[in-house]
């Protein structure tokens, strides 16, 4: 079965191999690329995405889309360039591609495009929610639109990655977040709780270099230089040794194969005022709930298989 997917990312290091991998997948097309802030400017997270997909080079046209450079409240987010380089992909420099970037805004280009496919595209979100909470506003209808929503986003019962409690890309934007969850869609998230125990080594790296399609070795080549500015941060700041977890990649093979993680489907909301707990997701356990619709909380995940289906996307013919 072909999955028609939109990816709304902030493209930095572990979104490119999200992006990449879902561009090799031969039962994924790639409809479109969204980009907001986060890892870097939603402009320069669009450029990285338009070289990637010509390195990927999937035989079909990708059309990207610049969204929001700011969160819902005005608030900007600062690149994190100690985490994925000065220009979002660990410094590596891509060959300037020819495609532009949409004069469409991204909330409109999800918007069109959920109009145009009703019920047959799934929204992968790698970054803030915000493009997609901006196009729910231009939308209400979006829910029944869009077939589901897959999102890199939250911490429940493990420690956040940008506050004590809280995950970054709902940090970065807690109010989207909310209005995402609280919506109506078919809503998975893929948590830290699962994202985290899914780890990419340098040792899987040097095995892909060995058996990877000779078309895909300038992809190899690509990854071999960004994760190893990627594994330096890891190492760094949480002592993984020459390691780091795929949390994007992850998303992209929850939304097509979510037989690699087990979920757990809970109502929630996120947290949008406390000083200790913002961007918190607060889950309501309360029988007889009716008020907030239930998503899907991934909890556990075969980390090593996950890796190895990702890998396979280049290796296999």
């Amino acid at each position: 079965m072909m999955n028609y997917m939109l990816i709304d990312c902030d493209t930095g290091i572990d979104d490119s191999l999200a992006l990449l991998f879902a561009l090799k997948r031969k039962d994924v097309r790639v409809m479109g690329v969204t980009t907001g802030f986060g890892n870097s400017t939603a402009t320069q997270s669009a450029h990285n995405s338009i070289r990637l997909i010509q390195l990927a080079n999937p035989g079909y046209d990708v059309p990207v889309a610049i969204g929001a450079e700011h969160a819902l409240n005005g608030k900007r987010g600062d690149p994190v360039p100690h985490i994925h380089g000065k220009n979002g992909i660990g410094n590596v420099k891509l060959p300037p591609a020819c495609q532009k970037p949409l004069e469409e805004h991204a909330a409109d280009f999800i918007v069109r495009m959920a109009r145009m496919y009703p019920q047959e595209l799934t929204l992968v979100t790698l970054g803030r929610m915000t493009n997609l909470a901006l196009a729910l506003q231009k939308e209400p209808a979006l829910p029944k639109l869009i077939k589901n929503v897959v999102a890199m986003a939250g911490a429940l019962y493990v420690p956040g990655n940008a506050n004590l409690t809280g995950e970054a890309n709902i940090v970065g934007d807690a109010p989207a977040a909310d209005i995402v969850l609280t919506a109506g869609f078919d809503l998975t998230m893929v948590t830290l709780d699962v994202s985290m125990r899914t780890r990419l080594t340098a040792q899987h790296l040097e095995y892909l270099d060995t058996v990877c399609r000779e078309e895909n070795r300038a992809i190899v080549d690509y990854l071999k230089e960004a994760f190893s500015f990627y594994f330096h941060y890891y190492r760094r700041e949480i002592n993984f040794i020459d390691s780091c977890p795929v949390h994007d990649p992850l998303a992209i093979l929850v939304a097509v194969d979510p037989s690699v993680v087990l979920m757990r489907k809970m109502r929630a909301r996120v947290e949008t005022m406390g000083s200790l707990t913002y961007g918190k997701i607060v889950t309501d356990l309360r029988e007889g709930r009716l008020d907030t619709p239930f998503a899907a909380f991934c909890l556990e995940v075969d980390g090593e298989r996950a890796i190895q289906s990702i890998l396979a996307a280049f290796t296999e013919p």
